[in-house]
């Protein structure tokens, strides 16, 4: 099975981060703050075959949620999978034929669902998928372009990005027809897209180089700007957690040789502040640069001004960030979330997670 590159399929696609197991120096003093009311718990759900993973999550009001994944992975009967829930509990729903894994799933509401999905090999076949609230369907896609994330804005505009042949590419779709939005001279590939309007949205990715400038765009409806990101090292941007045009999540990998964690970004609509994540041998609050192998993790706004994040190198714990101070939860298992994601209007966090599972935070 080959996923196209991107934070959730990274690591069905086989490929790992491989670093020694380096210790810094603290990145921070942050006190411990008080945890959010309510805990994780696990939510039982259809039980899937095997080796499964859940690696997109989406739900667009408090009744519905959308889980796709994967299940017996790695193996020749891997198929693709997608787990609903409704007022009347959870439920497996069909997926088109031919498909291993789900990479990516976004609502606008709960008839009206998109989904990115992929058969064994992702470069002879990407799927972009849509639920009208009856069954899943295939659609068509910027013509010649391989489909690497995707996102649906405010007024109902999706975008995705993609390749095409020797170039990277933006597009958004109104109204059924599909509108090249920006087009860049590599193919590194942006895997990350966040909207909040269709004048607000971000784009990134990999770097075409350790030293290279960081690959982050934003439109701001009239032209895409390269966003500096300053840092020695160029960033691979894993994931965009967009809330508000002065309040925007970056869950990002640094390119260094030395391996080091994902971190955390904010832009407060003038500037970036970069966040370490605790290591496990931390106490609460401090913060410490630790290696990390595997697959990366994800984050998910709280509705507060906050963010939940999940790491692989720390599965035994959930890491909460108020903007100040961490704090650490306890998940159902010491496994990685997957996925994670927030019910609009509300502080409820729906998880997929690495071994098939589904969490909530109330």
């Amino acid at each position: 099975m080959n996923p196209p590159l991107s934070r959730r399929a990274f690591g069905l696609g086989g490929a790992a981060l491989v670093g020694a197991a380096l210790a810094g120096s603290p990145g921070g003093g942050a006190h411990a703050a008080e945890p959010p009311s309510g805990e994780w718990v696990d939510v039982p759900v259809p039980p899937l075959a095997g080796r499964s993973h859940l690696l997109g999550i989406a739900a667009p009001d408090p009744w519905h949620v959308f889980a796709g994944g994967t299940e017996n992975a790695y193996q020749p009967d891997s198929r693709a999978v997608m787990l609903q829930r409704t007022p009347r509990g959870w439920t497996r729903v069909a997926m088109p034929e031919g498909l291993v894994v789900v990479n990516d799933v976004r609502a606008r509401h709960a008839a009206d669902v998109w989904a990115l999905a992929a058969g064994r090999n992702a470069q002879e076949r990407t799927d972009l998928l849509h639920w009208n609230g009856h069954r899943w369907t295939a659609v068509a896609g910027p013509e010649g372009e391989l489909l690497q994330a995707i996102e649906v804005d405010r007024t109902g505009g999706l975008w995705a990005t993609g390749i095409s042949g020797d170039a990277t590419t933006v597009s958004v779709r109104r109204h059924g027809q599909w509108k090249n939005a920006l087009t860049l001279p590599q193919p590194s590939g942006l895997n990350a897209i966040a909207a909040g309007s269709a004048s607000d949205v971000w784009a990134g990715g990999y770097g075409e180089s350790q030293i290279g400038p960081t690959p982050l765009w934003h439109f701001d409806g009239a032209a895409w700007k390269r966003t500096p990101w300053g840092s020695e090292w160029a960033h691979w941007i894993l994931q965009i957690e967009y809330v508000a045009p002065d309040d925007v999540w970056f869950y990002a990998l640094e390119q260094s040789p030395l391996f080091p964690p994902p971190t955390l970004h904010h832009w407060d609509g003038s500037a970036f502040t970069a966040h370490r994540l605790p290591s496990p041998s931390d106490p609460a609050g401090e913060v410490r640069p630790k290696s990390v192998m595997g697959f990366l993790g994800s984050i998910a706004a709280d509705g507060r001004g906050g963010v939940w994040a999940s790491s692989p190198y720390d599965p035994a714990r959930l890491l909460h960030f108020d903007g100040t101070s961490w704090i650490q939860a306890t998940p159902p298992l010491g496994v990685t979330a997957y996925s994670m994601t927030r019910v609009p209007h509300t502080g409820i966090i729906w998880a997929g997670t690495q071994v098939g599972t589904v969490w909530r935070k109330s």
